[in-house]
C-alpha cells in the first residue's frame, strides 16, 4: 500500500471521529427534553427551529452546553482533513468534477464551527434573561434584551444555510463525477452523498419514537456526517485493496 493510500485512510478515519465527537456534542447542547413556555416564559415569543432549539438549551446546565460547543469546536479541523480523503477518491477524474466538490465541501467545514460553537453563546443568552426575570410574561411584548436569541437566530442561521448550500452543490457535483465512472468510488455510491445522507439523517434523528429518540433531535447533520465518512471511509479502503491485488496479480 502506497503512503498516499495510508494517509486517504487515516483522513477517513478522522472524518468518522469528528462525526462521532460532533454527535456527542450535538446531544449534550440539544439532547435535553424541550421545555414548555409554563417554565420559561420566553420561549413563548419564539417557534420554529427558534423555538425547538432554546426549548433543548434552556434545561441544560452552562457546562453541558460548554462541552457541547468544544467537542465541535475543537475537532473541527479533522473535517477538513477528511474532505481531503474524499478528494483523493474522486480525483481519478478530471479535476472539473473532483476539485469543486472538495472545495465546496471544506468551505461548508469550514463554517460549521462557527456554527456549532454558536449554539452555546445562543444557549447561554437565553438562561441569563430567563434567569434575570426579564422573559416573564410582564415585559412582553418583546424588548431589546428578550430580543436577544432572536438575534442571534438570524446570525447564526445565515452561515448555517450557506454551508446547507455548499453541501447541497457539493452532493450534485460529486455525484455527476461517481456516476460517470471516472472516480475511485464505486457507482453506487453517487446515491450516497451528503445531501442523500442528511435526509437520512433526518429521518433517524425523528423516526425514534419516545424518550430513545430525544438525544438525537438536534442531530441530524452529525448523523449524516457519521454515516457519509463511514461509507467513502470502507469503499476507499475496499477499492485500495482490489487495486493492491491486481497489482500483485500482474507482478505475479
Amino acid at each position: 500500500m502506497t503512503r498516499t493510500a495510508r494517509t486517504a485512510r487515516l483522513a477517513g478515519i478522522c472524518g468518522i471521529l469528528a462525526s462521532i465527537a460532533w454527535l456527542v456534542g450535538d446531544i449534550l447542547l440539544l439532547g435535553k427534553p424541550m421545555a414548555s413556555p409554563d417554565r420559561y416564559p420566553i420561549l413563548g415569543a419564539y417557534d420554529g427551529i427558534t423555538g425547538d432549539s432554546l426549548a433543548a438549551m434552556l434545561p441544560a446546565s452552562t457546562t453541558r452546553l460548554a462541552w457541547g460547543a468544544l467537542l465541535g469546536v475543537l475537532t473541527g479541523p479533522l473535517y477538513l482533513a477528511a474532505c481531503w480523503h474524499l478528494y483523493r477518491g474522486l480525483r481519478p477524474a478530471r479535476r472539473l468534477l473532483s476539485l469543486p466538490p472538495f472545495l465546496l465541501l471544506a468551505t461548508g467545514f469550514v463554517l460549521a464551527p462557527f456554527v456549532h460553537g454558536s449554539f452555546y453563546y445562543w444557549g447561554q443568552a437565553a438562561k441569563a434573561i430567563h434567569d434575570s426575570g426579564a422573559g416573564s410574561p410582564a415585559h412582553t411584548p418583546l424588548t431589546p434584551l428578550t430580543a436577544l436569541p432572536g438575534d442571534f437566530a438570524t446570525v447564526l442561521f445565515i452561515p448555517y444555510a450557506l454551508l446547507l448550500a455548499c453541501w447541497l452543490t457539493a452532493s450534485l457535483w460529486m455525484a455527476v463525477a461517481i456516476l460517470r465512472g471516472t472516480t475511485s468510488f464505486p457507482r453506487w455510491m453517487g446515491a450516497a452523498t451528503p445531501l442523500v445522507c442528511i435526509l437520512i439523517g433526518q429521518l433517524l434523528a425523528k423516526g425514534i419514537p419516545g424518550p430513545a429518540g430525544v438525544p438525537l433531535q438536534g442531530a441530524q447533520l452529525s448523523l449524516a456526517n457519521l454515516l457519509f465518512f463511514t461509507l467513502t471511509t470502507l469503499t476507499l479502503w475496499n477499492a485500495h485493496r482490489r487495486s493492491n491485488r491486481h497489482s500483485d496479480r500482474h507482478s505475479n
